[in-house]
């Protein structure tokens, strides 16, 4: 299946959050900063996705300034390394504002070298250089969002939380990078990394989230057993009881709630998430297929969009917008964002060939615009690269069936359901199934998943 998620016109588009956050798109207008990767000049950074992370949290952060605009990380991130001036990376990310910084090791302390360069004049307005330790390190990150947010005439927010050891980081930092994959084996290394960041430190809240959001994945497309259920609740629990104002760790015990079927405090989760967080990618993506899930096509709609303003380059959420489009008969929209989400998918395979979920949401894009023979060429080299998925032979039914390859598509669903993806309510809702849902195999295996 390409999570197949609707989209409700935007002329009949509603508030549905309680006191709703602010909206990515309400910021146009205000200053822009843009946050590049921090350079890694350790001797053992090369496999390093600490500088990554820390880039990431100064964004996150800034991100929760009022009054000022950043650039979303996977735009500004493709500039990591650059050998253009700051002043030109700005310019091409239109940013009013750039940030840029270095790590090295020295003595067995890290030094953090930070930069704020003005976009127009290529004048710089704040540096500093930071000497600190490895138990320092986020203590360093807020002097950092502090200064930058000064340096543009604002006030950063400072929410005390718990100081995690380094090491434990960036296992988290790795264990985020696989679970993104959305299959199994990556849902099976993150759950590792998650699970080697709490054997550091018990006290992270982030990797408790992670690990309960593998854990509710597995629970949905791969193992639909009671422990995955208990491991998703009490994970989330867990996050929420060490660190009560993280987003993520809402978003999370939405994505739990959603996962056991309690669809009304789910909602209250992803609300709170977003309440606390509105550039939260994952809150609002999640709440996204949550929604789709529950029946609710509009609302889904909302927060598919939501979640691609806040990353516009990632090809996932409008992807899955423009599916839900067709399924309310919004044609147009539906051919927009496939258009726009099918550009995006041939960016990310330039780069990342082997991206088995852009390959399959792609095609999915490329059969529905017409262009039928390259989007079932396109199906069978993601099938190949992970035959036995579940998530992917979902994926593929939903391709066959638009291509009105009927048999293929049940085949395809079949084998899906027999290796563990068995939520039926994405069969209910799924448009792109809507060509064989008479046939009598789709109604046998609506009574296998009824079961």
């Amino acid at each position: 299946m390409t999570l197949h998620l609707g989209k409700a016109p935007r002329t009949h588009r509603t508030a549905v959050l309680k006191g709703p956050p602010l909206h990515p798109s309400a910021r146009k207008g205000q200053p822009t900063v843009a946050v590049l990767p921090i350079l890694d000049l350790r001797q053992e950074g090369i496999e390093s996705h600490l500088t990554e992370g820390m880039a990431d949290e100064i964004l996150q952060t800034l991100n929760r300034v009022e009054g000022l605009r950043v650039i979303s990380r996977t735009t500004s991130f493709l500039y990591g390394g650059s050998t253009l001036s700051l002043a030109e990376v700005g310019r091409r990310l239109h940013a009013d504002t750039i940030l840029a910084g270095s790590l090295l090791k020295q003595d067995g302390h890290l030094a953090l070298k930070a930069e704020l360069v003005e976009v127009a004049s290529g004048r710089m307005t704040w540096s500093k250089t930071y000497d600190f330790e490895r138990k320092d390190l986020f203590a360093t990150l807020e002097d950092v969002t502090g200064c930058v947010a000064s340096a543009m005439h604002r006030t950063a927010p400072i929410r005390p939380g718990h100081a995690v050891d380094l090491e434990a980081y960036e296992y988290y930092l790795r264990g985020r990078q696989y679970y993104f994959r959305f299959n199994r084996q990556g849902m099976g290394f993150a759950a590792q990394m998650f699970r080697r960041s709490l054997d550091i430190d018990p006290n992270h809240a982030r990797a408790w989230a992670g690990l309960a959001d593998c854990a509710a994945y597995s629970y949905i497309y791969i193992e639909r057993t009671e422990p995955q259920r208990e491991l998703a609740e009490s994970c989330s629990r867990k996050a929420l009881e060490l660190d009560p104002e993280l987003a993520e760790a809402h978003a999370s015990r939405g994505v739990a709630l959603s996962a056991a079927g309690l669809a009304e405090e789910a909602e209250d989760a992803f609300e709170t998430a977003l309440r606390l967080d509105p550039n939260l990618y994952e809150a609002a993506y999640f709440y996204a297929r949550h929604c789709f899930a529950a029946g609710k096509p509009e609302r889904a709609v909302e927060y598919f969009e939501w979640a691609a303003a806040l990353r516009p380059e990632d090809f996932q959420a409008i992807l899955l917008v423009a599916q839900v489009y067709h399924s309310l008969g919004v044609e147009d929209e539906a051919e927009r964002a496939r258009r726009q989400g099918l550009a995006l998918v041939e960016e990310r395979l330039a780069r990342v060939p082997d991206d088995v979920r852009a390959r399959y949401l792609g095609a999915n894009a490329l059969v529905a615009l017409g262009e039928r023979e390259k989007g079932l060429a396109w199906a069978r080299m993601a099938r190949s690269m992970d035959p036995d998925d579940p998530m992917l032979l979902y994926n593929l039914g939903c391709i066959h069936a638009l291509a009105n390859d009927p048999d293929e598509a049940l085949d395809c669903l079949e084998q899906a359901v027999a290796a563990g993806l068995t939520q039926k309510n994405w069969f209910l809702h799924d448009g792109d199934l809507d060509a064989i849902r008479t046939h009598p195999r789709f109604q046998r295996l609506m009574d296998i998943l009824a079961g």
